[in-house]
């Protein structure tokens, strides 16, 4: 694979997990608002339905981020990640963007459970 190729997997490895849980958050946020607010009540939202799609739109995002990045570690297993630029630290951002990912996905499914069983529209 080509240097040129294996920077761009790292990126999208590195920054899809994060564009994703952050659209999910906002997305489900605003969705919320929605149905609960009185303007939005004639618009029949459904906050579970709009959830668990937010939830496996952006879980799938990530995991197709995670598999860039673990195919970029594969690609750059005889490099170390202190190894010279630029094999090395694309080494390390594809390491990092791993672990991320893995963060990432966990709080989007956190999010989106909580979004579904929670109990929306109390008044405070």
């Amino acid at each position: 694979m080509s240097l040129r190729r294996l920077e761009i997997l790292q990126w999208l490895g590195l920054l899809a997990g994060a564009l994703a849980w952050a659209a999910q958050h906002v997305v489900g946020y605003g969705v919320t608002e929605a149905q609960c607010s009185p303007g939005g009540m004639h618009f029949g939202i459904s906050n579970d339905t709009w959830q668990v799609s937010l939830m496996a739109a952006a879980a799938v995002v990530i995991l197709g981020a995670e598999a860039a990045a673990v195919a970029v570690v594969r690609a750059t297993r005889p490099t170390s990640y202190e190894g010279g630029p630029p094999p090395g630290r694309i080494r390390f951002f594809a390491i990092a963007a791993m672990v991320a990912n893995a963060i990432f996905l966990m709080i989007v499914l956190l999010n989106g459970v909580a979004s579904i069983f929670s109990v929306e529209c109390r008044g405070s």
